[in-house]
């Protein structure tokens, strides 16, 4: 299992990472090998001291990610219809806020998935399809204006350093049996 200790390396400074999720499916291959394709997701978050989770939506897996107030963030993309695309590099994001316990504090964040009507407005964010650098400074700057970002690297060098370290990214994952060790660093 991870620990609080673990890091990963952006640019030149070195940021912890929230724990890995707690439950008897992080140490399996198929989990594993989830966590590995939604990195370039999962990782910022974690620098930024957020739980992150890779569970199952209602097409695709999505990305929930644990806010201090305890409300969460879900990350999915499209969830109908399922896309051809590789797994965590669809077409588009959407990101919403929700509250177990109020179903009044619901928001979507950030949308840049293609609309389903073509009658329909487009969202701004739409342009960036399937990037994950416009995601995760929309829910940067959003979770700031809430106060709900535990560890602020949301700087505009920790941006850059985002965008310069993308292609190669680390993934803490549990250990495993030597037969199932998987590989934990994934260059695109």
């Amino acid at each position: 299992m991870g620990t609080d200790d673990e890091t990963t390396r952006t640019s030149d400074r070195t940021a912890p990472l929230a724990p890995l999720p707690d439950h008897r499916n992080v140490a399996t291959p198929w989990w594993q090998e989830l966590w590995r394709r939604h990195a370039h997701i999962t990782t910022p978050l974690r620098q930024r001291g957020l739980e992150c989770d890779i569970e199952f939506g209602l097409s695709a897996y999505i990305v929930r990610v644990s806010l201090p107030d305890d409300s969460y963030l879900i990350i999915s993309p499209p969830q109908e219809p399922s896309s051809d695309r590789p797994l965590g590099y669809p077409d588009g994001w959407i990101a919403t806020r929700e509250h177990p316990d109020d179903q009044a504090l619901f928001e979507v964040v950030y949308a840049s998935a293609p609309s389903a009507d073509p009658g329909a407005p487009q969202r701004p964010e739409a342009r960036h399809g399937g990037s994950v650098q416009p995601l995760i400074e929309t829910i940067d700057h959003r979770l700031a204006q809430l106060g709900l970002l535990p560890n602020s690297v949301a700087s505009a060098g920790d941006r850059s350093a985002l965008r310069h370290s993308a292609p190669t990214t680390s993934v803490a994952l549990p250990p495993t049996s030597p037969k199932t060790a998987p590989t934990t660093s994934h260059t695109r």
